[in-house]
């Protein structure tokens, strides 16, 4: 019987472990995230902003007072919603580059670099991927009124108009969990006699603070 080289057989044992090294490394859950991260960077190009939430939500901050370490632990996937609003700056961005009026497409690439700003200094404040807490009252005058309709969207300048999104329950207050970012929310509500009254949009930036109180004036 014809006996195996001790060198063949090492080269087949060390393709056999680092193959089976390869099928049982997990994926990267971050690689959705560095995917968006790149896709911005590559139309908006380099800017402190994209340095500042690629480091926080990739790497992560160190904490203050905490020991040094040669390697922190990566942070967590961002929730799905912030991936979302991600991907919505890439689509706008994109969409942006091909539009043929200068003016129209400064002012989306404008909007995306607002939203990019919002998101990296939050991250910078409060950690990766946070959901803001907002809480949003109707007020007439000096007081409180109840049972109005919110609705908010991302606050895009330019022809590219993203849907407006409802806030599950009615004022007030109505509350909702939204990504960092800048956003127009309005308010609507039937009167008695069936017509529909509305609030006119107000725009804020959603994150650099624990909670976004907002106060829809009715007039």
């Amino acid at each position: 019987m014809q006996r195996s080289s001790p060198v063949i057989l090492a080269v087949t044992l060390a393709s056999v472990l680092a193959g089976g090294s390869a099928r049982t490394r997990p994926p990267d859950p971050l690689a959705p995230t560095r995917a968006k991260l790149d896709a911005l960077e590559a139309c908006l190009g380099k800017s402190d902003s994209l340095s500042t939430l690629r480091k926080g939500l990739l790497w992560g901050w160190q904490k203050q007072g905490s020991a040094p370490t040669l390697e922190a632990p990566k942070p967590p996937p961002a929730p799905a919603d912030y991936l979302d609003s991600l991907d919505r700056d890439v689509k706008a961005c994109t969409a942006a580059s091909g539009l043929p009026d200068e003016e129209q497409r400064r002012a989306v690439l404008d909007s995306v670099r607002k939203d990019i700003a919002a998101k990296a200094d939050d991250c910078l404040r409060f950690g990766m991927g946070r959901r803001v807490p907002v809480s949003i009252r109707t007020v007439r005058g000096n007081q409180t009124e109840n049972g109005w309709q919110v609705f908010y969207k991302w606050a895009c300048a330019g022809p590219l108009q993203p849907e407006e999104i409802r806030v599950p329950n009615l004022t007030s207050p109505a509350n909702i969990d939204l990504p960092p970012g800048v956003y127009s929310f309005r308010a609507e509500k039937k009167n008695p006699a069936g017509q529909v009254e509305t609030v006119a949009p107000v725009t804020i930036t959603v994150g650099s603070s624990p909670t976004v109180p907002l106060e829809l004036p009715v007039q």
